[in-house]
């Protein structure tokens, strides 16, 4: 499987790492925003940017086969079955809402064209934040396509880290369930279980909601954790290079009447991508919840 990395910095070497070590990739390329002031994959003489070098020879040390190569063309994205958007330098850090709006818009839309012309059937992976409103502006620019937005792992890394913590289990046994949108956040106690055992029968309902609570409150999907990010990403690119049909939530396109929004639910995710959305039973407080959530990411995400 080709995987083409666009976005220019640290972030995207580790991300490259991560997919070789994993061996889900057989071929990774870095294209190069050349546009960009603060490009840091610049080609030496030998065509291979320095700051790649060391990826590069540390992968044959790991005796890795992925192969590696990086591009200042567009048109290398052709033949990608994955293209991710990873963050620009200087893109993370404290950022207003519209601003990261802003900044996000700017380095997709130079991309897109050449996606379309280039690659119109990958899978594109949004790792850009805010990654719903990103994967919308592309959705609509695109006029459709597989486009995942992956603003939701530190979320539910959060929400099961904090089951296994207050229940004094392995992390290894607890599955958790959140779904949300850029700014929100709501994790789905009936779902959360502790090796198939519901959460309500190893701890207290007041623990419960208040576990809630917090998730809620602190996490979105501009919350900056890379390695949340790194570890979402791989994940997802694992289900699709793997076709496992693993069911995650991620950013997913949805239709509720006449309304189409990009919003984080657990869907299937195999070879061509998101291959269903999971329906989900939800409480009379759920229900209203999520039907204001899609009111108010519809009134976000309209461009």
């Amino acid at each position: 499987m080709k995987v083409a990395l666009l976005g220019n910095s640290q972030f995207a070497v580790s991300t490259a790492w991560g997919l070789c070590q994993s061996e889900t990739a057989s071929e990774i390329v870095f294209v190069s925003d050349v546009t960009s002031t603060k490009n840091r994959f610049v080609a030496s003489k030998e065509g291979t940017p320095e700051s790649l070098r060391d990826l590069i020879e540390s992968n044959a040390l790991s005796t890795s086969d992925t192969a590696i190569s990086f591009s200042d063309s567009l048109e290398s994205l052709s033949g990608a079955d994955v293209i991710i958007l990873l963050p620009s330098t200087g893109q993370s850090g404290f950022r207003s809402p519209q601003a990261s709006k802003t900044t996000g818009l700017a380095i997709v839309k130079r991309f897109v064209p050449a996606i379309q012309q280039y690659a119109s059937d990958t899978t594109v992976l949004v790792a850009i934040s805010p990654a719903n409103f990103i994967a919308a502006w592309i959705h609509q620019a695109l006029g459709g396509g597989k486009i995942i937005g992956l603003g939701n792992g530190i979320a539910t890394a959060h929400l099961t880290a904090e089951i296994a913590k207050r229940a004094e289990v392995s992390v290894k046994d607890v599955t958790a369930l959140t779904i949300g949108s850029d700014t929100e956040t709501y994790p789905l106690p009936q779902y959360c279980r502790i090796n198939g055992i519901p959460l309500a029968q190893l701890i207290v309902n007041a623990d419960v909601e208040n576990l809630c609570e917090t998730v809620s409150q602190r996490y979105t999907s501009n919350t900056q954790s890379e390695y949340t990010r790194l570890s979402h990403i791989l994940q997802v690119v694992s289900a699709i290079a793997l076709d496992k049909k693993r069911v995650m939530s991620v950013g997913t396109h949805i239709s509720a009447g006449d309304t189409s929004v990009y919003l984080n639910v657990p869907a299937q995710i195999g070879r061509n991508g998101v291959e269903a959305i999971v329906a989900l039973e939800l409480d009379a407080n759920q229900r209203e919840r999520f039907r204001k959530l899609v009111i108010q990411s519809a009134e976000d995400q309209t461009l």
